[in-house]
């Protein structure tokens, strides 16, 4: 990571995506930092690196890597230079707890950033983020009900942004019948009595819903259930390895002229299916790395040369990026790293993300984020059916 070649063209990169807040804080250079024996400022990350959830925790830590080198090579914020501190959650809510008070009380942190379980985040925000008055950073799209607060950010989109547009796009393609699966939790449940909602409101019909538990193997009797009710969609909120078992077994059943369509099918799981089953599979987003625009090109250039060729990244990779972006202009905003000036000034900033601009609703401390509906092409990437733009966060929960 450190060639010559590689940091020219990152400092190229943090011109296009830091605009004038990067150029601000140029002058404070890591020799200048030396000399002044000034310390780094220290962020937190915490990923799924094991269990459940490992999936993506490798991907969101490369994500959050790469926001801080460049942040770093642009001169730091508020000229001083950024610490990473990395903490594997194993999944679980008690790891999660022990290494948040750890990177929050021995470490001492200015923020947190990371995680994708629901009950994981839940932990974190309530145990640690609220009760140290540490603003924690979540990049994962949710219910947005049961973690409100001033010190949680919402950087993922919640059902008001998947779904709004997603759901009559699916009624006028496919037809008004969708069947809906999921793990029985707090994002499944609020998420499909969302779309069962929306589906009543432009003349739909939710023909089926069931919540499993998150160790569900056998799909079979839910999917013979799916296939007799014979909806035009089937709408699994699955997460982890558990959508991928599911719409195999769905497959196995046989193809039929019921469409598969997600929230949460991005390139982490596109992979893992034939190239027959994942064509035509439809899903609503606010991020893929095929978008087409300058940052966007030079974001996934850049990742790609950092960590590979082959390295793939989802929407919660690119908003956890964001997110590191975001609490950097907030804290430049304040002009000071005080955390309760920092947090006061999300509301203020904006930031020309991968996907398009994004911004902190002060009230909700809620991301308005870009969304877009796309098509999973048989090689596995994704044709751009619709980009709506910046959708603003329904929400009931404020700061």
């Amino acid at each position: 990571m450190g060639s010559k070649k590689n940091s020219l063209s990152r400092r190229q990169f943090g011109r296009i995506v830091g605009g004038t807040a990067v150029a601000g804080s140029v002058m404070g250079g890591p020799w200048i930092i030396s000399a002044r024996g000034e310390e780094p400022v220290k962020l937190g990350g915490l990923f799924h690196l094991t269990g459940p959830g490992s999936i993506w925790g490798p991907m969101m830590q490369q994500c959050m890597t790469l926001a801080v080198e460049q942040i770093n090579e642009s001169g730091g914020v508020l000229g001083r230079q950024l610490e990473m501190i990395s903490e594997d959650d194993a999944t679980s809510t008690d790891a999660v707890i022990q290494k948040g008070n750890k990177l929050v009380q021995r470490d001492g942190v200015k923020a947190l950033f990371g995680v994708v379980y629901s009950s994981v985040r839940a932990a974190l925000a309530a145990n640690i983020a609220e009760r140290y008055r540490v603003p924690y950073f979540y990049p994962t799209y949710w219910e947005s009900s049961t973690s409100c607060g001033r010190y949680f950010v919402s950087m993922g989109a919640i059902p008001n942004q998947q779904l709004d547009f997603f759901i009559p796009f699916l009624m006028e393609k496919f037809g008004p019948n969708i069947y809906c699966v999921g793990q029985d939790y707090n994002w499944p449940q609020v998420s499909i009595a969302y779309i069962e909602k929306l589906l009543a409101k432009h003349g739909g019909k939710l023909v089926g819903k069931e919540f499993v538990p998150f160790d569900q193997s056998d799909w079979s009797s839910i999917i013979q259930r799916v296939k007799q009710s014979k909806p035009d969609v089937f709408f699994p909120f699955i997460g982890g390895n558990g959508l991928v078992a599911c719409l195999k077994q769905f497959y196995d059943f046989g193809f039929d002229d019921i469409a598969v369509a997600a929230t949460l099918m991005d390139e982490m799981y596109t992979p893992a299916f034939e190239p027959e089953l994942r064509k035509g599979m439809h899903c609503s987003v606010s991020y893929l790395m095929e978008q087409d625009n300058p940052v966007n090109r030079a974001f996934v250039g850049a990742f790609k040369q950092r960590f590979g060729q082959d390295a793939v990244l989802n929407n919660m990779g690119e908003a956890l990026y964001d997110s590191v972006y975001v609490w950097k202009l907030a804290a430049e905003k304040a002009g000071t790293l005080d955390i309760e000036k920092t947090v006061d000034a999300l509301g203020s900033v904006s930031f020309q993300a991968p996907q398009g601009e994004i911004s902190i609703d002060g009230k909700s401390n809620h991301a308005a984020l870009h969304q877009i509906i796309a098509e999973v092409r048989a090689d596995g990437g994704f044709d751009i059916l619709k980009d709506f733009g910046k959708v603003a966060a329904d929400t009931d929960c404020s700061v």
